[in-house]
């Protein structure tokens, strides 16, 4: 098989990381596999674009051409409606590589023309599969919908309550009109498969018009067990001055509201006597607490391993998430975790693994913390690693994958032979 996987980045973000190790997988068992990206750790140059398409690799556009993209989806309200010569040129590498399989996930990044993808697509009858790393592909504009108790995607979108956030229009509402188009171009793509990262978020595309897709099924996000584990934390641990001090930590890229980052600077106050730690982008001009730690985000997943090694609990605040990656890579190095029980993240929290709080009750978070605290961390560890190398297994993951994509082939063949 040929696969050729889309996504905003690669390498870097968990996306980015998913993509590479897809890849991978794929040509260790025979396969050739081929991806399309706008960016990875550094902008390439020339030569190196090159240098990466001899590899398997082709970079979408320019840097310029995103900032543009941006501009434009920022007046007119629409999402994916730009970057056209990035899109026909990459319509074109398709057409040269003929893949048997186009596989889509993050793509709201300012880089496509999502609607002329998949014409393209339908018109020359390539399968289709697509991950739900969020819910943008089942939605007019939004990435989430809970938090505002929005459901008008199952029918139709329109008067948008969260038309100024992710990605924000400045002036006009449009999410009529790119749920019409979303509904009118994946309905069109003949062999489409449905990939949701976890139960939720699959249980929520079949409420939506992807459920007439040829087939939609869970797969996990998948955690590397060779990097993801328990691990001697003494030097980061000695680095921050977290001796003999209890550690909470969370992770996000950007660090906001919707991640509950004014949840952490109230919880550092009615948890003054723990060591809070943030690994992310934060604000510069935010001042934290002094029982907070800011570290920088990082794109080395070796220093996340000794990070997650290093606190007795991982918590996570965010109210809405399709999977939650951070929180299954804290389970496989064997720390408990606290999260809201909300969206997919009850799924990720199993039996003696830590606990998830109703809403986002601080009062319910400390008293959760506390009670790992008065346990001790190696009550949750076995039970955590367990539970992550169960359900979140890298080879057991990408094996469906590949199962999904020989299923899409064979119902190729079959109807091209009728």
């Amino acid at each position: 098989m040929k696969i050729l996987q889309i996504n905003e980045v690669y390498k870097v973000l968990s996306t980015g990381r998913t993509t590479m190790e897809l890849e991978e997988f794929l040509r260790g068992n025979g396969h050739v596999s081929l991806v399309a990206y706008a960016y990875r750790e550094r902008p390439l140059k020339k030569k190196e674009k090159k240098a990466e398409k001899d590899k398997g690799h082709y970079v979408i556009g320019t840097a310029t051409d995103r900032k543009v993209h941006a501009l434009c989806s920022r007046i007119s309200g629409l999402q994916g409606y730009y970057s056209y010569l990035a899109t026909w040129r990459l319509t074109q590498y398709i057409k040269e590589q003929k893949p048997d399989i186009v596989h889509l996930r993050n793509v709201h990044g300012n880089f496509l023309n999502l609607n002329r993808l998949l014409d393209f697509l339908a018109k020359n009858d390539i399968p289709l599969v697509i991950t739900l790393h969020d819910c943008w592909f089942y939605t007019g504009r939004c990435t989430h919908y809970t938090v505002n108790g929005c459901y008008q995607w199952r029918e139709g979108c329109g008067k948008c309550p969260n038309n100024r956030n992710t990605p924000p229009s400045w002036f006009f509402d449009r999410c009529s009109k790119m749920w019409e188009d979303k509904r009118k171009y994946f309905t069109g793509i003949h062999k489409l498969a449905v990939i949701g990262v976890s139960d939720w978020i699959t249980n929520q595309a079949k409420y939506s018009f992807l459920k007439e897709a040829y087939l939609i099924k869970r797969i996990y996000n998948w955690i590397d067990f060779d990097i993801f584990k328990p691990t001697d934390a003494e030097d980061i641990k000695n680095t921050l001055n977290l001796k003999d001090k209890f550690v909470i930590l969370s992770v996000a890229a950007i660090w906001c509201n919707a991640k509950g980052l004014s949840g952490f600077l109230k919880l550092a106050g009615k948890l003054s006597d723990c060591t809070i730690i943030l690994v992310g982008k934060i604000n510069d001009t935010l001042i934290l607490p002094p029982n907070i730690i800011a570290v920088p985000p990082t794109n080395n997943p070796y220093s996340l391993v000794r990070l997650y090694n290093s606190a007795d609990v991982y918590v996570s605040l965010s109210r809405e998430e399709s999977f939650g990656k951070t929180v299954a890579e804290a389970l496989a190095c064997g720390t408990p975790v606290v999260a809201c029980s909300s969206t997919a993240l009850t799924e990720l929290v199993g039996n003696h693994c830590g606990y998830t709080v109703f809403g986002s009750s601080l009062k319910g978070f400390c008293q959760s913390i506390l009670r790992i605290r008065k346990n001790g961390k190696k009550f949750y560890s076995e039970h955590c690693i367990r539970y992550a190398n169960k359900h979140f297994s890298k080879e057991a993951c990408e094996r469906e994958y590949i199962e999904v994509f020989e299923k899409l082939l064979d119902g190729k063949n079959q109807t091209d032979t009728k």
